[in-house]
């Protein structure tokens, strides 16, 4: 018979890294709540300076706290908490509101259903609707370089290389992830195609940002986060890949 802590432990997590970002969090954290996800969900705070965590914390979901810079950190940190809850999968997804969490079962049934190791939002469509948010140009022209790189050097055809996502727990301990900053996603992607784990592509929905991005709202942003990428690209191209630690995947026919 399982421990009752064993039948407790949720199948999966959803890791919301935050940063400054106390527009968005009312209207996500009462989208998690009416929802029935709030009790499984792990906000990772990186140092915000705008009241989110209190806004956290008011609410009665989980805060963990980051203080080291960069978006892969408190990723990490969420992803490890969620492995020591005893959850099969983590679904990665934004605190900004342009993520919807009504699709996050949507995205983690692959991977909770063994067909998938990873499975990459992809908002290439969604985008380019006129009924919903549209992204900005210069963050459209760096998805589009980054899914063409992507294929050239990597095989890997990916429409889109989103944040929001579903990855198994022990693959992500495989993948050793390195990088802290804009790569975080692209270095998941890539290394688990380097070991050969399963990649499949769903399309997510794309909403209004709430209030400013960091990263894409600016073109400068955006070139800081193609600079970090290409180099992240170009190190696992000239250096390859071999996954270790106990979730060491098998090679299996990845995207």
């Amino acid at each position: 018979m399982e421990s009752s802590a064993a039948s407790s432990a949720p199948d999966y997590c959803i890791v919301v890294p935050v940063l400054d970002e106390a527009e968005a969090l009312p209207a996500l954290l009462a989208e998690l709540r009416d929802l029935g996800l709030l009790d499984r969900t792990l906000f990772v705070d990186n140092g915000s300076a705008d009241g989110g965590p209190e806004l956290i914390g008011a609410a009665g979901a989980a805060l963990l706290r980051e203080p080291r810079r960069g978006y892969g950190y408190p990723c990490l940190t969420g992803a490890r908490a969620a492995a020591a809850a005893g959850a099969r999968a983590v679904v990665f997804m934004e605190a900004d509101g342009t993520d919807d969490p009504a699709q996050t079962r949507y995205l983690v049934e692959p991977v909770l259903a063994g067909v998938a190791d990873l499975v990459v939002g992809s908002r290439r469509h969604a985008v380019r609707g006129a009924a919903t948010g549209r992204m900005p140009l210069h963050q459209r022209l760096g998805n589009d370089w980054l899914a063409l790189n992507l294929r050239l050097l990597f095989g890997l055809r990916l429409s889109d290389d989103g944040p929001f996502r579903a990855v198994r727990t022990d693959l992500l301990q495989a993948l050793s992830l390195e990088e802290r900053a804009y790569a975080f996603p692209t270095e998941m992607a890539v290394k688990a195609r380097l070991t050969g784990a399963r990649i499949a592509v769903r399309d997510t929905r794309y909403r209004v940002r709430t209030g400013t991005s960091k990263i894409a709202g600016t073109w400068r942003g955006s070139a800081f986060a193609v600079r970090d990428i290409f180099w992240c690209l170009l190190r696992l191209r000239l250096c390859g890949f071999t996954a270790g630690g106990d979730g060491a995947v098998s090679p299996g026919g990845g995207q």
